[in-house]
């Protein structure tokens, strides 16, 4: 495969702990890109300081954030960056609560105002023996944004963890090179993606930015406006 310096991948550990077989499954991906001349950037969400949203809507009015935290650097680094990997496991049937606070911090600024639209992204999820795949999935994909899923792999593991990253390595290894060619090659959303995204944007449009009598949606509307979307 030929290399590209210039393409840059966000890795997000999304566990609330180091190591562990999800982390160690992030590692293994980060590595294999890196040695195809990805440029990786490492985002440990145990290691930064993110403080609950607390729905004041300045970001939906002004495009920022007023919690001064380690938010506003990871959301420049989301911005800069080509495609993301993320990994997380089930927690109680959901998600981890480090990656909901992450992800309803992104929501607005990124999320709602299409900053994250065709960013690739390949998530890998893992459940001791319950279940909680979709609700996992849902969340690191960001799908709700219009992403391209180049993929998602679930594992269950057992408890304790019965598998090694080694054992699924063939798995993660195809996930790479499928995420490599959408990410190289621009692949654009399926046309069943693209359907859905004008009806949530008409949605939008008619129930939230259309009643702007307050300049809630300020931001949104002129990102929308920058996009061409209205």
């Amino acid at each position: 495969m030929n290399t590209n310096k210039k393409t840059r991948i966000l890795c997000v550990y999304g566990n609330p702990k180091q190591g562990g077989f999800v982390h160690d499954c992030v590692d293994h991906i980060a590595t294999n890109l890196e040695e195809q001349g990805f440029e990786i950037d490492r985002l440990r969400l145990y290691e930064c300081n993110i403080e609950h949203c607390i729905g004041c809507f300045i970001c939906l009015r002004k495009g920022n954030c007023t919690i001064k935290d380690d938010m506003s650097e990871i959301i420049e680094r989301i911005r800069l960056c080509d495609g993301i990997v993320t990994g997380a496991s089930v927690r109680n049937g959901f998600f981890p609560a480090i990656f909901k606070i992450f992800y309803e911090r992104l929501t607005y600024i990124l999320g709602l105002s299409r900053d994250l639209r065709v960013k690739y992204i390949l998530g890998v999820g893992a459940v001791g023996f319950a279940g909680g795949r979709k609700h996992l999935g849902k969340l690191i994909t960001f799908s709700e944004f219009h992403t391209y899923v180049s993929d998602y792999l679930f594992f269950r593991t057992g408890i304790p963890t019965g598998i090694t990253t080694e054992e699924v390595s063939p798995i993660l290894d195809k996930a790479v090179d499928k995420f490599y060619q959408s990410v190289t090659t621009r692949k654009t959303l399926s046309w069943r993606v693209r359907m859905l995204e004008q009806v949530d944007n008409l949605i939008i449009r008619k129930l939230m930015l259309e009643r702007n009598k307050d300049h809630t949606y300020d931001y949104v509307i002129t990102r929308w406006k920058d996009l061409e979307i209205i």
